[in-house]
């Protein structure tokens, strides 16, 4: 299967931030070997921003300044393929211009944080937590949310970070950033509040490209003796900076998720937008985070070393590093076509019929046990497992018909399910096993909500196996045993 395009919409620059074109670039640099080529349409690039976008090696197509009605339809005349796959994040890309241009690309997905107008996305991305679907009107017939830090695309360095040992970073160094722009210009007044504390023996703010009053806090900042300005700092920087700062006051953006990504501590939440109130409140409930009206009391809380080390240890849990796997996941299951089949649970009327695919030759010259099964001893497994409450075996039915095209069956063991499945021999070789292993998972994942991980075992010669596991979105695993493949789905889990 030939790879997509992929077209990135978003805007950015002095006057309304970065938030939507970095949040854009993460994704394209997890995506990457996942496409073809990938093409950021921006309206008036800063220089600054095209050379960030060029030295990543993405292609920039400045588009005219219009209104995105008519630029809507000029993307379907003379931009989009109908094998594209277009990403948009912003807040002007109604579903009227959705509509548009989903009429010509193969799949639309919509970077959203604030869920305040109908979509008509194949994939919705909303990197806050605790959002549900119900909160959505989602038009596209199918359509997927995915919601949280287990699908928050961040920069290359903070999704390395993951791997570093924990930091032991205490909560007398403390950084201040309210986002690369701070909209609302309180960097000084934060800072000033942090100084006037006893315990603060270090504070470092740090200020985007496009901050507005850079002379200004400068030459305020270089009279403070406590105080480090950074500004526009790399992201490699910016991971060491924080992994020094065992506390943090941030806006509830990706500043905070970049932060509890790097290692953490004490995160003191300070809005400074509508769109963060749901990260906000995301943070606040799951006990990562305070808010910043508690900043002089924590801070000087005889508990607050004990309170970091607690912060620090959720946070490592909530951002596990796993966050660019699940996306590609959900990138290469979005590319496959809806299934010819519906699956429902076994019952013991199946019994005959999966003991004869249990035994069909081809299946047992690739089972890791191929000795024949006996009748009794297959009547015995399938009573136990359909009582067994971690236990969940779905077969394939062609709708209206009733008739029978395979199966699928877990085993659920703690946060992890294992998987095999088998195709009736007319229906193998027509690419139904991406489509059987994607639709089963996604019931597995959906019964057991704490799975977070689910895993195939694979004989190497089984190439067409491996094939599917692949296209399903499944990544192979560092083998550990020469006589088995194993690949693996990472789901977010509860």
């Amino acid at each position: 299967m030939p790879l997509p395009r992929l077209l990135l919409r978003a805007d950015g620059n002095s006057r309304i931030g970065l938030g939507h074109v970095m949040r854009l670039l993460a994704l394209a640099e997890i995506l990457r070997e996942e496409a073809a080529t990938c093409v950021f349409l921006i309206q008036e690039p800063e220089q600054e921003l095209r050379r960030q976008l060029e030295a990543a090696n993405f292609t920039v197509v400045e588009l005219p300044v219009r209104p995105l009605a008519e630029e809507a339809a000029w993307l379907v005349r003379h931009v989009l393929f109908a094998t594209d796959v277009l990403l948009l994040d912003g807040y002007s890309f109604t579903y009227s211009y959705q509509q548009t241009v989903r009429g010509k690309a193969a799949h639309l997905i919509f970077v959203d944080d604030l869920h305040s107008f109908p979509l008509a996305a194949d994939v919705v991305l909303n990197p806050a937590g605790g959002v549900v679907i119900s909160q959505y009107e989602l038009r596209q017939p199918g359509a997927r949310l995915l919601v949280g830090p287990a699908f928050a695309p961040l920069r290359a360095a903070f999704r390395s970070a993951a791997a570093l040992p924990v930091p032991a970073s205490t909560p007398d160094t403390v950084l201040v950033c309210l986002g690369g722009a701070d909209p609302t210009h309180q960097t000084q007044q934060v800072v000033e509040l942090l100084l006037a504390l006893a315990t603060v023996q270090q504070v470092h703010a740090v200020v985007g490209s496009a901050y507005a009053r850079w002379h200004e806090l400068h030459a305020w900042a270089s009279q403070q003796p406590r105080l480090l300005l950074h500004h526009n700092l790399p992201a490699t920087n910016l991971v060491e900076l924080m992994r020094q700062c065992g506390a943090a006051v941030c806006s509830p953006s990706t500043i905070s998720y970049e932060y509890c990504a790097a290692g953490g501590g004490l995160l003191l939440l300070l809005p400074v937008a509508d769109n963060q109130r749901d990260i906000n409140h995301f943070l606040l409930s799951i006990g990562v985070g305070l808010p910043y009206v508690s900043a002089a009391d924590v801070l000087t809380s005889p508990e607050a070393n004990k309170l970091a080390e607690e912060f620090r240890q959720k946070q490592r849990r909530v951002f596990d590093g796993l966050a660019p796997v699940r996306l590609r996941q959900e990138f290469r299951a979005l590319q496959l076509p809806p299934p010819p089949f519906f699956l429902r649970p076994a019952t013991p009327a199946d019994s005959h019929q999966l003991f004869e695919w249990t035994n069909d030759p081809a299946v047992r010259q690739y089972s890791f046990h191929p000795e024949l099964v006996l009748w009794p001893e297959h009547e015995r497994w399938f009573a136990a497992r359909l009582t067994d409450p971690e236990s969940l075996i779905l077969v394939v039915e062609q709708p209206g018909t009733g008739y029978l095209m395979g199966l699928i069956r877990f085993q659920v063991t703690n946060q992890q399910a294992t998987l095999s499945y088998s195709l009736a021999a007319a229906h193998r070789g027509q690419g139904l096993a991406p489509l059987l292993l994607l639709a089963g998972t996604r019931q597995i994942t959906q019964k057991f909500p704490a799975v977070r991980q689910v895993l195939g075992h694979v004989q190497p010669e089984n190439l067409a196996s491996c094939k599917a596991f692949a296209r399903a979105g499944y990544r192979k695993l560092t083998p550990s045993n020469p006589d088995s493949v194993t690949y693996a789905w990472e789901a977010a889990g509860q």
